[in-house]
């Protein structure tokens, strides 16, 4: 397999030009069991883009190139081909055709092309008039129009783009078609049991397509690709042969039109959008099978899968069943980035049951939270929003219920819509049918989330609003205020664990258990602001003792199994905490004293929550 890549944050900024030069200077590699590739047509177009002419005298211009091409033919020194590199990217330059970091990446690349086209050159001026943009004329002519193009004022970026994009394609094509066979000896790990006949795709691996130049370079070979279909319509094979794997931080505009983003739930009713699946669920089938009237698309967008246990547990150099693994998926959300980093902090720290500030700082002064959202990048997209503003958002980024896009409540603290679109942009946010629950779910990723709740529960005397002020106003907000449910959330992450406990109590033969299950999930999440030296039973311990001396009188068993419930499912909830050694069998106990005094027949949704992970 042939491929080639390309970093778009690394190199920047970039044109699809120059994008090009590297991908076709790193094809024309040799490789093994193959020939090496040549780019002869998009080797000329580039000399012909930046060459010199006078402009005045067509005939002149073409003898120049003439001359020029000759030259190359038979076969000049080494050291004038290097001053021809020089002459044409300084000529490139002063056009504004090439950005400065990329004369000498020019500099490089020509005089390698050059050698691979030199022995075909001729064959290679015969087949220029092939390219649609020489709309009849000679090879010569065609390439005096493309250096007018390149060098008039104001210059026609785009028309020289795309009659380069065209010459690269066409190449890649004439070379497909001589060294796309696997040969005996060549490796070949295509899943093939009837050993039938086949040809590999050449591959481009493009990082980071969500900086300057990435979409700009993808548009611009999709349009290249599509020029060619329409201009060859009887051809058998009018597709060239590469595939493009590209990875994003963020969602494209590009996409927008067939596929439904990853933080938009799948309707109940079909409709014209695709799903976007996760990497591990992507075949071909399902990219070829498209819904019903849905509409085409040159793209097939993937979510990359969090890092599964065992991976976590490679990187941890431990077993899968190990705590720590469990932990650090559970802390990390298996972000490959979070992962390494926890690895760091936990190189000296033993996994103890019941922890609660494994990620935090050795001491009140510490904040690692704040480094950590600012290595996340959050606000590189909104020039006048800071991290701190994000940090100061987070109960109503967080806030399950103001997460979906589909959201209509109003928000009257500063920012926080565009920050929940751009997390939504930034892909953090996704929707997921989560275990036990009755719809789908749409989340803000736990590493995002955690850090930006801990950053708030722990800022320091400053003038920013605190934890307590934050949630009180989401809790306060009308639309909270009418909810019953949302206003429970705000009064556990505030610490008023009783008045969820009465509320629940109220609720546990009123409504159906499934219901009222899903319900207490979604208020168990809430963040909490308590004590990180503090353990898990010590907490809980106290988070019991408290419910009883606030409401001493009247109590009920169910009661009693809410508060020990409510208590242990809230503590739990933290990613950053080590779950407690009796965790989950306090749950399990919990669920199933409520199950056995339930009035309601549908008792099985309690015993599914105290056999299941919970919460």
């Amino acid at each position: 397999m042939v491929h080639a890549s390309f970093d778009f944050e690394r190199e920047k900024p970039v044109t699809t030009v120059e994008v090009l030069m590297r991908l076709a200077y790193d094809l024309s590699r040799k490789w093994r069991h193959r020939a090496k590739p040549r780019f002869i047509r998009f080797t000329i177009a580039l000399i012909a883009v930046q060459v010199g002419l006078d402009g005045t005298n067509r005939e002149k211009d073409k003898e120049t190139l003439r001359d020029l091409l000759n030259n190359l033919r038979r076969g000049h020194w080494q050291n004038e081909i290097d001053n021809l590199a020089d002459l044409l990217a300084g000529t490139a330059q002063a056009a504004d055709l090439l950005h400065p970091p990329f004369t000498e990446l020019f500099t490089k690349v020509f005089p390698q092309l050059i050698r691979t086209i030199r022995p075909r050159l001729g064959k290679a001026m015969r087949s220029l008039a092939d390219f649609p943009q020489a709309e009849g004329a000679s090879p010569l002519d065609a390439l005096v129009n493309l250096n007018r193009l390149a060098h008039e004022e104001p210059t026609d970026v785009k028309a020289v783009t795309a009659w380069l994009t065209a010459a690269f394609l066409t190449d890649v094509r004439e070379n497909h078609r001589a060294m796309s066979a696997p040969e005996p000896r060549s490796p070949c790990d295509c899943v093939n049991p009837g050993k039938v006949r086949h040809l590999h795709n050449w591959v481009l691996l493009l990082d980071n397509v969500d900086h300057p130049g990435g979409a700009e370079f993808l548009a611009d070979l999709t349009d290249a690709r599509n020029r060619y279909r329409r201009q060859h319509p009887d051809e058998r094979e009018a597709s060239d042969a590469l595939l493009v794997i590209a990875t994003s931080g963020r969602w494209l505009k590009e996409w927008e039109s067939p596929w439904r983003p990853p933080w938009q739930p799948d309707p109940a009713a079909p409709d014209r959008l695709r799903s976007v699946p996760p990497c591990h669920a992507a075949s071909y089938d399902h990219w070829a099978e498209g819904p019903a009237n849905s509409r085409p698309s040159p793209y097939y967008p993937v979510t990359l899968d969090p890092l599964r246990i065992e991976e976590i547990a490679e990187v941890l150099d431990t077993t899968s069943s190990a705590a720590k693994a469990a932990f650090v998926q559970q802390a990390t959300g298996g972000l490959p980035a979070a992962v390494r980093h926890v690895r760091q902090l936990l190189r000296e720290r033993p996994v103890q049951h019941g922890a609660r500030n494994m990620l935090g700082g050795d001491d009140a002064t510490d904040d690692p939270w704040h480094s950590r959202l600012r290595r996340l990048r959050l606000a590189d997209h909104l020039p006048d929003v800071s991290v701190d503003d994000f940090v100061t958002a987070a109960p109503f980024a967080t806030a399950p219920w103001l997460i979906p896009l589909s959201a209509m409540n109003r928000i009257s603290q500063p920012h926080v819509g565009r920050i929940l679109t751009e997390l939504r942009t930034a892909l953090w946010v996704t929707a997921r049918s989560a275990a036990g629950a009755t719809a789908d779910q749409v989340i803000l990723h736990p590493w995002v989330a955690t850090n930006l709740v801990s950053a708030l529960a722990r800022r320091g005397n400053n003038p920013h609003p605190s934890y307590a002020d934050q949630f009180a106003a989401l809790r306060d907000d009308p639309d909270t205020d009418q909810d019953p449910v949302r206003r429970a959330y705000c009064q556990l992450a505030l610490g008023d664990l009783g008045s969820v406990v009465t509320l629940f109590e109220e609720e546990f033969d009123r409504r159906r258990h499934q219901e009222w299950v899903d319900r207490l999930r979604l208020v168990v999440h809430a963040p909490d602001q308590l004590p990180l030296e503090e353990n898990y039973d010590r907490l809980y311990d106290e988070l019991v003792n408290r419910d009883l001396a606030q409401n001493p009188e009247g109590r009920t068993e169910i009661r009693n199994n809410l508060a020990r419930l409510v208590a242990a499912s809230w503590l739990a909830a933290n990613p950053f905490a080590v779950r407690g050694r009796n965790q989950d069998q306090e749950v399990a106990n919990a669920f199933e004293s409520l199950a056995r005094i339930s009035q309601l027949p549908d008792v099985a949704a309690l015993y599914d929550a105290a056999r299941g992970q919970w919460p």
